[in-house]
């Protein structure tokens, strides 16, 4: 919270100015908690059907066990995704952070897309365990994978591997596609929240 102070010693031509500055620092705040408050609203109102769904699922069949169990993680990841969306509105980053394997969560958010048929090739060399935000991770990779297929003109492949020298490896994990690739006049903006490249293609805009 910012205010700047304003007392008999404020010279009488800046006073309107403070004035003012303080009023605008006061809306904005309340648009904040404004939209805190909507947005606990929603992400409750969501969670209400996603309790009821998953209670159904765990219902049916064990001859349904394998495709109740994916449903069941995607619940849970909604949840999650649920949990980061108003945590990212509210300017934190609440995800913890903790070691993982990534081939696993590579192979994990590849296998929806590939249920039908093989949409998206897999070239994983062994990486070491890391620390990860699970649900961050998967959103971003799955969010790549999607946007490739959709727009990436072809085959698509999830690759990773540990490059760099001995003293200072890295691990890199690359979504390779065969499309024209990003217009360089969209490079800075891709990646903020909800924007989407070349409008004219159309599509959600979830954003990178």
């Amino acid at each position: 919270s910012v205010r700047l102070p304003l007392g008999p010693e404020t010279p009488s031509e800046m006073a309107e100015v403070y004035r003012a500055f303080n009023q605008m620092a006061e809306d904005i705040e309340q648009g904040g908690r404004e939209r805190e408050l909507m947005l606990a609203g929603v992400s409750h109102d969501l969670r209400t059907p996603l309790t009821r769904l998953r209670l159904s699922l765990e219902l049916l069949p064990e001859s349904e066990r394998e495709m109740v169990e994916d449903m069941i993680r995607d619940i849970e990841d909604m949840d999650a995704i649920l949990d980061q969306f108003l945590a990212f509105i509210r300017d934190g980053r609440d995800e913890p952070v903790e070691e993982g394997d990534l081939t696993d969560l590579v192979r994990e958010v590849v296998a929806p897309f590939n249920q039908t048929r093989e949409q998206v090739r897999m070239a994983l060399q062994p990486v070491p365990a890391m620390p990860l935000r699970r649900v961050s991770m998967k959103r971003l990779l799955g969010n790549l994978i999607d946007n490739a297929l959709n727009h990436g003109g072809g085959s698509v492949e999830v690759a990773s591997y540990v490059a760099g020298e001995s003293a200072a490896p890295y691990v890199v994990l690359s979504v390779l596609d065969r499309g024209q690739g990003i217009d360089p006049a969209e490079v800075d903006s891709i990646f903020n929240p909800f924007i989407r490249g070349d409008k004219a293609r159309g599509g959600k805009g979830t954003g990178l």
